[in-house]
């Protein structure tokens, strides 16, 4: 029984759920929040190394990014922070990988099942299998995740307005070819899987993550102008917390992280955070 669980799990989804939480034990360089309210009217729930946050508007409650494949502990992190997966009306989509998306799948039960779904107009290549998201050698691997539902593909630079909420797409591809990050309200940055920030502020993410990390540089430093037009207040990642110094989130984006449990990225971050205790928040 084992083995015909492991034969249909793909090699990516393999990667996620057990090379990499071997890989990085003890290095830091995962450090999302904890499950709970943030700052600026921002509230997220963790799914082991990873966040999926919660904005609310008036008339609309936004999701940014679905989660893992059948996360069993996503009901009652809902409910501490009182919300009900079923009441989100509109998720957006950073990427596709399986940590972000995987909630969608379609295999899976979908906690969001009302939710109207967005995502970049590149980002859908990797759903169509027209992409790979990784190459080894000569031998490409496809993204596993696969949704169904509809959803809309939004242009780079493309604004929807939800009631009192205003959602800005921004392409910034490099960890994926069409990842996007979101603006909300003008003020509030989501960088999906594009910057890591510790301490000493935002890097380059991970190379082992990214399909490109030179073109992930590159568009981190067309992102830095770019938000020079919003009033950015806080920015907002996957996999590495928040924080409210928007410059410093940006001080070594040149930069990818070199990490090693002899030298961790964040000092402060959970020797294991695919362990599912709660951590305090960042």
């Amino acid at each position: 029984m084992i083995r015909r669980r492991w034969y249909k799990m793909s090699i990516i989804d393999y990667f996620a759920m057990h090379i990499v939480p071997k890989m990085f034990r003890g290095k830091g360089a995962l450090h999302p929040c904890a499950t709970g309210e943030l700052g600026f009217g921002v509230s997220c729930i963790r799914e082991y190394d990873v966040n999926i946050f919660f904005i609310h508007g008036k008339q609309h409650l936004v999701a940014i990014d679905s989660g893992y494949k059948n996360y069993p502990g996503i009901m009652d992190k809902c409910k501490r922070i009182g919300i009900d997966p079923a009441d989100v009306t509109d998720l957006f989509l950073t990427h596709v990988d399986p940590d972000h998306a995987g909630g969608l799948d379609y295999r899976c039960k979908d906690p969001f099942k009302n939710a109207k779904i967005y995502l970049g107009k590149l980002e859908e290549n990797y759903l169509t299998n027209t992409w790979h998201r990784k190459r080894i050698g000569p031998i490409g691997l496809k993204n596993p995740v696969r949704i169904k539902k509809k959803y809309q593909l939004m242009e780079d630079g493309e604004t929807v307005t939800l009631g009192d909420l205003k959602i800005t797409s921004l392409l910034v591809p490099g960890h994926t070819l069409g990842h996007c990050v979101y603006i909300i309200n003008d003020n509030l940055l989501f960088t999906g899987d594009s910057i890591a920030i510790n301490e000493t502020g935002g890097y380059c993410f991970f190379d082992v993550f990214n399909f490109d990390s030179s073109l992930n540089k590159k568009s981190l430093k067309a992102l830095k102008k770019n938000i020079a037009a919003y009033d950015i207040k806080a920015v907002f990642t996957s996999h590495n917390g928040w924080t409210a110094d928007v410059n410093n989130a940006f001080s070594h984006i040149d930069t990818i992280p070199d990490i090693s449990k002899e030298n961790p990225f964040d000092k402060t971050a959970p020797f294991d955070c695919f362990d599912d205790a709660e951590l305090p928040c960042k």
